[in-house]
This record gives structure tokens, C-alpha cells and sequence, in this order.
């Protein structure tokens, strides 16, 4: 795995090890998170397992490489059963994504982690939603 950059970023994501840099750099900050982390510490997460395929996910919607199988809204149907999240939990998501990648990195492709992050915690947040709704769990707004 490539150093973070110090200082400003100034340079785009380019591959795997600037993937994988931002990921773990992300969970640095989820797992303290008072919001977040809550909802991991809930899910025992092994995260030698967990880390890899969020590396795959991202490198798939970043560069387009295969890699990541799965059904990345549905694997949080667990979560959502076990300690639900709704609203909140995906804009503070998000707002870490956002400020991770600002942190290390600019450029298009950086852009577009950012672009497709939103994307995901839409689809999450709507999954969400539909999961409250049927669940009787009451329905958490919505962030799309």
C-alpha cells in the first residue's frame, strides 16, 4: 500500500493502492465515529475480510476493473435487521467519504469516488426506507 500523500492533495486516485489508502483511511474515521461506530461495533465486522471487498466494490465503480461480486444495498439488509440506521447515519457516511477523499486526493477520478459515493448512500438510504416500511421499524427520511 502506497504512503498517504502529506500535506494538500494534489494528485487523482490512480489504482488499487490509492483505493485501498482511502478506504482504510475512511474506516480510521468510522470506527471512532460517534454515529458510526456504534453500528460496526455492533456488527463484529472482520474487517480482513470486510476491507478487500470494499477495495473490489470501489476499484469496480472507479476504473471499472472486475473484482466485486455481490449486491453492494442488499449486504446492509443484515445491518439494517440487526441495528437499523437511517437518515443521520448515511449523510454523516457520506460526509466522511467526502472529507477522506478531499483529504488525499483531486482529480476527476476523485470526483467521481465522490459522485459515486452519493450514489450508493441514495440506494442505500432508499433500501433503508423500503427495509423501516416493512419492517415496522418506522420510516427514517430520506437523504435522495
Amino acid at each position: 500500500m502506497r504512503p498517504a500523500p502529506a500535506g494538500p492533495a494534489t494528485r487523482d486516485l490512480a489504482g488499487v493502492d490509492d483505493v485501498e489508502t482511502v478506504v482504510r483511511r475512511f474506516y480510521q474515521a468510522v470506527i471512532p465515529d460517534p454515529t458510526l461506530g456504534p453500528i460496526f461495533a455492533a456488527m463484529v465486522v472482520d474487517w480482513g475480510e470486510h476491507i478487500p471487498k470494499l477495495v473490489d466494490f470501489w476499484m469496480l465503480r472507479l476504473f471499472d476493473r472486475p473484482g466485486y461480486r455481490g449486491n453492494a444495498a442488499g449486504a446492509h439488509v443484515p445491518v439494517l435487521d440487526r441495528v437499523g440506521f437511517g437518515d443521520e447515519e448515511m449523510q454523516r457516511w457520506l460526509e466522511l467519504w467526502t472529507e477522506t477523499v478531499d483529504e488525499l486526493f483531486v482529480g476527476p477520478v476523485a470526483e467521481l469516488a465522490k459522485e459515486r459515493a452519493l450514489m450508493a448512500a441514495t440506494a442505500i438510504g432508499s433500501l433503508a426506507r423500503r427495509h423501516a416500511e416493512t419492517s415496522g421499524a418506522g420510516v427514517p427520511t430520506g437523504i435522495a
